[in-house]
């Protein structure tokens, strides 16, 4: 669901823009009382995680695709502040190293995938979680319900900027493009609650306190058998690559639903390219780094090589990921110990 340059206006991408960046700084702050020397590379996981499986787009109806957005999953595993600053983390490497996503359009995709994806999927996960019990059983259910309901909605948030931005003349009306975008990503969120409750579920099964969603729930690591963190965020890193460097190959090349409503009203040839009629597609501009050496999954002057840019691409995400969490986290720590140094006033003796 990502969105090209030139679909939405620049007034209202530069806007979109702004409020990401205020929201993604609040998530930063917020963020800091939840990391600590688990949760840090946990949240590194995490990214690269979404990075890989969003490379696997399935079919949900013919000519159509979808792929993970990962909202509701980040939450789950990570928490909601934590949960956004990851998906932030893989739609900027998309942008800015796979061409994938507009660079001017990137405060629109963070807005929709990683403010609002992941604050509606943690708030219908809370709620689902006052009902089912907090076992790991439970909280699959919940991710499962929390990731179709957060897909649909951040589905509709595209809709709304371009009910305030969208610069083509319209051969349909907002009402028929909502409800496509909403029935497709309907759909689009089940595969993605499948992937996400079978994910959450093995963590659960695996590693309960790396779980986010079940804090409170007194499910502590094993006192022996239990994986330490860092052999689970290597094997967890392990599967990523596994997905990104060959699972990939077998992703459907149909375009995604978002991309499926916006080429609605126009005829497209066997390559995709938009021969005739009149549809948002065709306001898409290219990608500012279209020809660079990643694009598009790729590696420039290499043929076939999806495996391996998604290889770069989960090692890239988790680096980063991992940089600013760890840093995040010295941040914090350095401030609790600065509080705990400076010495107690003392105590000034009552007047008689």
């Amino acid at each position: 669901m990502h969105i090209s340059n030139g679909i939405i206006g620049g007034p209202v991408s530069l806007a979109y823009g702004v409020v990401a960046v205020v929201l993604l700084a609040l998530c930063l702050g917020r963020a800091r009382q939840d990391l600590n020397d688990r949760l840090a590379p946990m949240a590194g996981l995490v990214a690269a995680f979404i990075f890989a499986v969003q490379m696997l787009n399935f079919p949900v109806l013919p000519g159509v695709s979808g792929h993970l957005l990962g909202g509701a999953l980040a939450a789950a595993l990570v928490g909601p502040w934590v949960g956004a600053l990851c998906v932030s983390v893989v739609l900027i490497v998309q942008a800015l190293v796979f061409a994938d996503g507009g660079i001017s359009a990137l405060g629109l995709n963070i807005s929709n995938m990683a403010l609002l994806g992941t604050a509606v999927g943690y708030l219908v996960l809370v709620g689902l979680m006052k009902l089912l019990p907090r076992t790991a059983a439970g909280v699959g259910l919940a991710v499962f319900g929390a990731s179709i309901v957060s897909v649909v909605l951040a589905s509709q948030g595209f809709v709304l900027q371009f009910v305030l931005g969208g610069e083509v003349p319209l051969t349909i009306g907002y009402g028929q493009i909502s409800a496509t975008m909403a029935g497709v990503h309907a759909l689009i969120g089940i595969g993605e609650g499948l992937i996400a409750a079978v994910t959450v579920t093995t963590v659960a099964k695996v590693r309960p306190d790396l779980v986010y969603a079940l804090r409170g729930a007194r499910l502590e690591r094993p006192a022996t058998g239990g994986l330490p963190t860092r052999v689970f965020v290597l094997g967890g890193l392990a599967v990523a690559a596994v997905l990104a460097g060959g699972a990939s190959y077998l992703a459907s090349s149909s375009p995604d639903g978002l991309d499926a409503t916006t080429l609605e009203g126009c005829t497209v040839d066997a390559d995709g390219v938009i021969t005739g009629g009149s549809c948002i597609a065709q306001r898409a501009a290219d990608h500012e780094l279209g020809g660079s050496f990643l694009a598009d999954y790729g590696i420039k002057g290499i043929d076939n090589a999806t495996g391996l840019a998604g290889l770069i691409g989960v090692a890239l995400t988790f680096a980063i990921g991992l940089a600013i969490f760890w840093s995040v986290r010295r941040r914090r720590h350095a401030a609790a110990e600065s509080a705990a140094s400076e010495p107690t006033p003392a105590a000034v003796p009552a007047e008689k």
